[in-house]
């Protein structure tokens, strides 16, 4: 049998492959309804994905940037799917005045400022995103350098009831680790502004989970066994690594039935089935016998730092792992 401590260091390897070469930092916007209150973009290089609702016809949503001459600005424009509102996307710029078009969702457009409408068009087909996963329909989209320094506007103008957007500016794919380690709970987010029910999202989690712990428990009743501290930790994060797997399994089986089978699917896979492997490493070692060994704390170790890179868990998994290597096998 392939040694355990090997398979680790394999995963270990894996997890510098399948870093995103295309994914975005999700963000929530809110209260950025006029020219004063616009979300700033700190860094309009790096991706985000923006997400927000507009509930009314003529309803805006303001971005800000700071620019340089030389920067250049690329931006992304989608909506919920392929019968959902389609907005439009305002560009308010610096310069002369001479390429001005009237915009009536927009009160005030700052003196000496351009304005340039980006109309959203329904699109043909939505494009896979594998991290997520999601389906993407982009219905706008706009990219230029910038030659006048300054502050630039950028405006999502809704031409129906309840328009779904997703913002994305930049094109430079990175993240920060608390933005990265966030990721799995941003998603739920994604999947609720999606109109998704909240407890259809997350049925496949819970069921894996809730049945994982009556099996479990019946076992061990049978057994008559003492179990202790370490024993439950390890079986909880291992359940709940198992639960966002099979979470992620489905959501992706749901986008490829709207796109067709997609060659990225691939890395989505991954994204389940090390979370999967590393549910079952961790309950083997909530089996063995106390105390368990310093290999074995390694491993819970292991098994929670590549929780959080794989998003495995909810966040809550590797949290009951790196605890779990920590205790002492019974806590009196």
């Amino acid at each position: 049998m392939f040694p355990r401590r090997y398979f680790l260091v394999f995963l270990l390897g894996l997890m510098l492959f399948v870093m995103p070469t295309g994914a975005h930092v999700p963000l929530g916007a809110g209260g950025n309804t006029n020219l004063k209150t616009a979300f700033s973009i700190d860094d309009p290089s790096k991706t985000y994905a923006i997400y927000g609702i507009l509930e009314n016809t003529g309803d805006t949503a303001f971005f800000s940037f700071s620019l340089k001459a030389g920067d250049r600005l690329n931006l992304s424009l989608m909506n919920a799917g392929p019968l959902s509102p389609v907005p439009d996307m305002v560009i308010i710029s610096p310069g002369n005045a001479g390429m001005y078009a009237n915009v009536s969702a927009i009160d005030e457009i700052p003196a000496g400022y351009n304005t340039l409408i980006v109309n959203g068009h329904a699109p043909a087909q939505a494009e896979y995103e594998p991290f997520t996963p999601a389906a993407i329909y982009k219905v706008a989209s706009y990219s230029s350098v910038i030659q006048t320094p300054g502050i630039y506007y950028v405006a999502i103008v809704s031409k129906e009831n309840d328009t779904h957007y997703s913002f994305a500016p930049g094109y430079i794919e990175e993240f920060s680790p608390s933005e990265w380690v966030l990721v799995p709970v941003s998603t739920i987010s994604t999947h609720i502004w999606e109109d998704q029910p909240i407890l259809a999202i997350l049925a496949p989690f819970i069921a894996v989970f809730i049945l994982g712990i009556i099996v479990i428990a019946r076992r061990e009743h049978r057994k008559g066994s003492r179990t202790g501290t370490v024993f439950w930790l390890a079986t909880l994060a291992g359940l709940l690594y198992l639960g966002g797997a099979a979470l992620t399994l489905v959501q992706m089986f749901r986008v490829l039935q709207i796109t067709g089978l997609q060659s990225l699917a691939i890395v989505t896979l991954i994204f389940a089935a090390v979370p999967a492997v590393l549910g079952i490493f961790a309950l083997r070692i909530a089996r063995r016998p106390t105390p368990i060994t310093p290999w074995d704390r390694i491993s819970m170790f292991i098994i929670a730092g590549l929780g959080f890179v794989f998003w495995a868990g909810l966040i809550i998994g590797p949290v009951c792992a790196m605890i779990a290597a920590l205790v002492p096998d019974r806590i009196q």
